[in-house]
């Protein structure tokens, strides 16, 4: 199955690569925690019970430049509060992708949501130490919310009750390819329309930790929340960065929900980025072609982004950047080919 990413890179602190450089990287090696997600989850499991990803939330200093550059990217709008906040939605069910308020001061990230299984799940969530109240959500879909607060201070969101919408798929052609030695396709032509990369819903993203909190981010993470290990980068032979996936049992999910990484010397902490699905590697160029066509530079891409990051699936990445006032943030597409 391929599932492919366009792919919102946040660089609120100034942007850099993901890695400097993969040579003193060791590969991604498999652990316990991976091979035992794939078990049944037991109803006495402690973790939060999450279903899927939801939505990100991000505070901008120019509103208006991040309206004009989110539609240019592929999401449209369901619903506004002019000079406030604006709700950006895919073509999924998911009443939003993406939330856009006003920033008092500089743009910075305002955290993820997950969607969790049952309201029990929010009362749980509630009596986590630092945990907000339950509290409902004024947005498209209504529902409830509960705030955490990890231990890099980045806030995680966990919803419940949302409304969802009907889909309403733009009708992309699923393109028959021809290979060197098998050609199915005869006599038909393939024609693409110029534009927006349709997204479809919101992926994953990843965030920063501070040197030395490697094992405090994850064991809060892997004790919270069911997330659980799909890959591990080393560096050194000490783990770095951690991919995980949304822990469902023997259910497939995708192969990352979430992931963290060590921030760089005197980087403040951030969102690394956040990543939204589209049709296909066309509609992802198509997609590209669209920004650059509109003035958005770009910073990296196409191309593999690091071995160790491809054993884990399968990346062609193009990032682009755009004014967000204070700071730069820059955006781009990612493909992928892995679920777990």
């Amino acid at each position: 199955m391929l599932r492919v990413f366009a792919f919102l890179h946040s660089a609120f602190n100034d942007w850099q690569p993901e890695y400097d450089s993969c040579s003193n990287l060791s590969p991604i090696k498999p652990t316990i925690a991976t091979i035992a997600s794939k078990m049944p989850l037991s109803a006495d499991d402690p973790r939060i019970r999450i279903l899927k990803t939801g939505f990100v939330l991000y505070y901008h200093a120019d509103l208006s430049a991040a309206r004009e550059f989110y539609l240019n990217f592929g999401l449209s709008i369901a619903f506004e509060r002019p000079g406030v906040e604006i709700f950006f939605q895919g073509y999924g069910t998911e009443p939003y992708a993406y939330v856009a308020r006003k920033a008092d001061g500089v743009s910075h990230f305002g955290g993820a949501a997950y969607v969790v299984e049952s309201r029990s799940e929010l009362e749980r969530a509630a009596a986590i130490p630092g945990a907000s109240k339950i509290t409902t959500l004024d947005a498209p879909g209504g529902g409830e919310s509960v705030t955490l607060k990890d231990p890099a201070e980045h806030l995680v969101h966990l919803v419940y009750g949302q409304v969802e919408k009907e889909a309403n798929p733009p009708h992309l052609p699923k393109l028959v390819v021809n290979y060197e030695n098998e050609k199915p396709r005869k006599g038909q032509f393939q024609r693409f329309e110029a534009g927006p990369a349709r997204v479809h819903r919101w992926g994953h993203y990843g965030v920063t930790y501070r040197p030395g909190e490697y094992q405090t981010m994850y064991d809060w993470y892997t004790t919270n929340l069911s997330l659980a290990t799909s890959d591990v980068v080393h560096r050194d032979d000490e783990p770095i960065t951690c991919f995980f996936h949304i822990d469902r049992g023997l259910e497939f999910t995708d192969h990352h929900a979430f992931f963290f990484k060590p921030a760089k010397p005197g980087q403040a902490l951030g969102v690394a980025h956040a990543a939204f699905e589209v049709h296909d590697y066309d509609e992802q160029q198509l997609g590209h072609d669209f920004l650059t066509s509109k003035g958005y530079e770009l910073c990296w891409g196409i191309g593999r982004v690091c071995v160790h990051v491809t054993q884990t699936a399968e990346d062609k990445l193009n990032i682009y950047s755009m004014s967000l006032g204070v700071k730069c943030s820059t955006i781009g597409l990612i493909q992928a080919s892995l679920l777990w």
